[in-house]
């Protein structure tokens, strides 16, 4: 069941200078990871040419980045959705800990396209 069933407390790992990406599972068309962003810290604004990227806020409030030009405040109990090529980033704007799971599914390994 280890492989089946996983607690977001055990894998979420915080660390002050730098967000921190903690993959749980990887198969040939899926990973998972949990990201963990102290205040001020963000992914940085990207694509994927091949998988979908689903990010599901647990934790914490920030900014969604759709594109290159706008920004949408996102919190705990939202579900962001970028389609191969679109583009997404996120960052902690708020004062506490902000904590996203994220999914991608496709055609593995993704690529990246930063902006």
């Amino acid at each position: 069941m280890k492989e089946r069933v996983f607690e977001i407390d055990k894998i979420a790992k915080f660390d002050l200078n730098e967000p921190q990406k903690n993959y749980f599972y990887e198969t040939d068309k899926t990973v998972g990871a949990i990201w963990c962003l102290e205040p001020g810290q963000e992914v940085y604004i990207h694509s994927h040419s091949n998988v979908d990227d689903m990010w599901v806020c647990m934790e914490g409030e920030g900014t969604y980045f759709p594109d290159l030009e706008n920004e949408i405040p996102i919190k705990q109990g939202m579900v962001l959705l970028a389609k191969p090529n679109q583009i997404h980033g996120m960052r902690n704007t708020g004062n506490s800990r902000f904590m996203f799971v994220g999914f991608a599914a496709g055609s593995l390994p993704m690529d990246i396209t930063k902006y």
